[in-house]
C-alpha cells in the first residue's frame, strides 16, 4: 500500500460510518482514553479538535475538564507548523479552509507540548510498530520532532494495522486508542 492509496481507503471507509457510528466510538475512545493512567492523572494534555469523519474527540476532552486537566489544541500557521492554545470550552472555533475545527486563545508556542504528560494526536493508521500515517501535510511531524513526552493516536479499531508506509521523519507514537481499547506499542 502506498501512502496516498492507504489515505484514500482509509477516508472513504471513514466518510461511510454513519454519525451514530461516530459517536458510539468518541465515547468509547474516550472511557479507553481516561484508563490509560498517563492520561487520567495527566494536569495538562494536548490534544485536538476532530473533524466530523474523524474518532471523536468532543467526550475525551469534555472528561478531562470536568477532571479539572488542561487541555491544550493546536492551531495551524500559514509556514505549516503548529502553536498551541488552551482550549476553552465556550470560545469560539473556526473551522479553517481545511475542514480543521481550531479554537480561538492566546498562543503558548511550540514549547508547550513539552509541559504536557502526553499528546493526543491525530491518525488515519497506525501499525504495530507504532508508525503513523496522517494526513499528509506534516504538520504533527514537524510539531512531534523534538517531544519527549508519550504521544497517542485516536484511531478507529480497522485502522489499527500491522504495517503502514512510513519515511524516516515520521515519528511515532507510543500508544493508540481505538474504540476496542489501548494499544501499546511494544519496546
Amino acid at each position: 500500500m502506498t501512502k496516498a492509496r492507504g489515505r484514500e481507503e482509509l477516508l472513504a471507509r471513514r466518510r461511510a460510518q454513519s454519525p451514530a457510528e461516530r459517536a458510539e466510538s468518541a465515547h468509547a475512545i474516550a472511557m479507553h482514553a481516561l484508563a490509560v493512567p498517563l492520561v487520567g492523572r495527566a494536569r495538562r494534555v494536548a490534544c485536538y479538535l476532530s473533524m466530523d469523519s474523524e474518532p471523536g474527540t468532543g467526550p475525551l476532552i469534555a472528561a478531562l475538564h470536568e477532571r479539572g486537566v488542561e487541555v491544550v489544541v493546536p492551531i495551524s500557521l500559514p509556514d505549516h507548523s503548529l502553536d498551541w492554545v488552551v482550549h476553552e470550552p465556550a470560545a469560539p472555533v473556526v473551522v479553517t479552509g481545511l475542514g480543521i475545527p481550531e479554537p480561538e486563545g492566546p498562543r503558548l508556542g511550540a514549547d508547550a507540548l513539552r509541559t504536557c504528560s502526553v499528546v493526543i494526536v491525530p491518525a488515519l493508521a497506525v501499525d504495530h510498530a507504532g508508525h503513523r500515517l496522517g494526513r499528509g501535510a506534516g504538520y504533527y511531524d514537524r510539531a512531534l520532532a523534538d517531544v519527549t513526552v508519550p504521544l497517542c493516536a485516536l484511531v478507529f479499531a480497522h485502522e489499527l494495522l500491522p504495517e503502514v508506509p512510513h519515511e524516516p521523519h515520521d515519528v511515532p507514537v507510543q500508544m493508540a486508542v481505538t474504540p476496542s481499547g489501548l494499544f501499546r506499542v511494544p519496546s
